[in-house]
């Protein structure tokens, strides 16, 4: 019998292991958006068209235009798109982008600005309360 535990057990070990790798990258995401947030430059940015593509059928992306505090005129396609289209033609949205390279931009919202965290987390979470579930059911069992 012991010998059948001690077996399954490294199995543990590496969900565990996983989990805490991908909550370390959550936390390293999380930091590196907050110091993208903090040092970015918010701007309103105009829809001037929807580029149209083949992805299982038919889909629409926005193409931004907006200006950096130094007046350039940057343009800025979301990367991903929508049928039917999500946007209009002249339709405004608020954008946030890095100033020393204004093509690194994304939408401001929540859900855009930390996508990674949130993914990492996902992943993260069950990961450690599997692997270390475990070893907390094993103590409390014994």
């Amino acid at each position: 019998m012991e010998k059948i535990k001690k077996k399954t057990m490294w199995q543990y070990y590496i969900i565990l292991g996983l989990g805490i790798v991908f909550l370390l990258a959550a936390v390293l995401s999380f930091r590196n958006t907050l110091a993208f947030i903090k040092n970015g430059h918010k701007t309103i940015a105009t829809v001037i068209d929807l580029h149209e593509y083949e992805s299982e059928g038919k889909v629409y992306a926005p193409v931004f235009t907006f200006y950096t505090r130094d007046n350039q005129l940057i343009t800025y396609e979301l990367p991903e798109g929508n049928d039917p289209p999500s946007w209009k033609i002249g339709e405004t949205e608020t954008i946030i982008y890095d100033p020393s390279d204004p093509s690194r931009a994304y939408l401001y919202s929540y859900f855009r600005i930390f996508t990674w965290t949130i993914i990492l987390l996902s992943i993260a979470l069950p990961l450690i309360v599997v692997g270390g579930g475990y070893f907390v059911a094993e103590r409390l069992l014994k």
